[in-house]
């Protein structure tokens, strides 16, 4: 009776650290599993409509019941440079028009955003030089900026200034005004691009 209960005993005992390891192992694995299983970018289609503009990229690695994992980093890259540049912190910044294409990758996971980049390409100035009479009504000057496909981008700012405004006026509204004579330019600008229309005025 005393030999039978020591190998009950032993037995039971010996179980117990082998069941603990057990469920450890299996923690384990199953801790190994959880990783992302793709990336999510945002935001999903920028635009950028200004020469430098910037724009922040954030890639999520999400697994499929939603659980990100924050502290995995995406490395970024484009497909097209030139176009967009980005940084190590997906930070894309506008260098010319077109499209290009930004990719998050971490391992073997990757996901893509495209990205359009749509800047003022020249501007468009009607007359290109006129002729008002001093204490006349205005003249109407019509400026707009054009994009990469010669077509008016009328959501952009015109910027309308005179080289000489106490010759010739012009207002936000493109009225030019004849003050005193002489000549004088009016310059439209719009980021980085501007066109020039010679003025004169005379007398009335």
């Amino acid at each position: 009776m005393i030999g039978l209960s020591t190998t009950l005993w032993t037995s039971r005992t010996s179980r117990a650290p082998r069941a603990a390891f057990t469920l450890l192992a299996l923690g384990l694995a199953c801790a190994a599993c959880e990783r992302p299983d793709h990336i999510e970018i945002d935001p999903r289609m920028p635009r950028l409509v200004h020469r430098g503009e910037t724009v922040r990229l954030h890639g999520k690695m999400m697994d499929r019941q939603g659980h990100i994992y924050p502290t995995e980093r995406a490395t970024w890259s484009s497909r097209d440079p030139f176009i967009a540049a980005v940084d190590a912190n997906g930070e894309v910044a506008a260098l010319a028009s077109g499209h290009t294409v930004i990719t998050a990758r971490w391992e073997e996971l990757s996901a893509e955003v495209p990205i359009e980049v749509d800047l003022v390409e020249a501007i468009k100035a009607t007359p290109e030089q006129l002729t008002v009479k001093v204490e006349q009504d205005p003249v109407k000057l019509t400026a707009f900026a054009l994009g990469l496909d010669g077509r008016a981008r009328l959501d952009r700012e015109v910027r309308l200034t005179s080289s000489a405004p106490a010759i010739a006026r012009i207002d936000n509204e493109g009225q030019v005004w004849g003050v005193s004579p002489g000549e004088a330019v009016i310059t439209a600008k719009s980021d980085d691009k501007e066109a020039q229309i010679k003025v004169t005025v005379v007398k009335k």
